[in-house]
């Protein structure tokens, strides 16, 4: 088992994927997708927790919003059906979720980016945020090195964001308690065996007690 160092404050980002209305707030079009697929009742509450923690220790956060033009133009049939992705086998488009500028694509409102921290949502229509040509800019302009993952999901999101981060030498951490496990089993067997592959995966207390180390007199 690799020893790691605590996660160094100063150096890292948070990156919130996902948390959006239409996949947390109970009225959501995609609720369905995370109601039943979070490993602890008080997932949500936990991000919360998390964020404040991150603000308290001004640790700078990325809201990566998966998002889509009126009528998903992002999402049509290509390749005769070929061109997969979690946005079409989910059916994004047949239950018009995340469309910009709804209600449902919204960031949650109580985790809302504050004004005047270095606090930024961004659009992308892709699960992986280092695709949009904002992220990685923003990364880069933060100073920050390492990355720490949280929302939806496992095996999209998380998953492709570790795997990007690590290409680009970016540290990563993810927070196993604030994750889903949409995929059941196999979203667990991740969370244990291949996501280590790519960074750190520890729980949200354990980083909060790391912070409170560090912001010590």
């Amino acid at each position: 088992m690799v020893e790691f160092p605590p996660v160094s404050m100063n150096e890292a980002l948070l990156v919130l994927t996902h948390l959006q209305n239409d996949f947390w707030h109970p009225e959501g079009s995609g609720y369905h997708f995370t109601k039943d697929t979070l490993p602890f009742p008080d997932t949500k509450e936990r991000i919360v927790s998390l964020v404040h923690q991150c603000r308290s220790n001004k640790v700078p956060i990325i809201f990566h919003n998966e998002t889509f033009r009126p009528g998903h133009p992002e999402l049509s049939i290509r390749r005769n059906g070929y061109v997969r992705g979690s946005g079409r086998v989910l059916q994004v488009p047949e239950n018009n979720m995340a469309v910009r500028g709804s209600w449902g694509a919204q960031t949650l409102d109580e985790l809302k980016p504050e004004v005047g921290s270095f606090e930024y949502e961004v659009d992308n229509a892709k699960v992986d945020p280092f695709t949009c040509s904002e992220f990685e800019v923003l990364l880069r302009n933060s100073g920050r090195t390492i990355l720490i993952l949280a929302g939806l999901a496992t095996n999209f999101g998380i998953e492709m964001t570790a795997r990007s981060a690590n290409e680009r030498d970016y540290g990563v951490v993810i927070l196993s308690d604030c994750t889903d496990r949409m995929l059941g089993d196999y979203s667990e067997q991740t969370m244990q065996k291949l996501l280590p592959y790519f960074g750190r995966v520890m729980t949200s207390s354990d980083l909060a007690n790391e912070f409170y180390e560090q912001s010590r007199p």
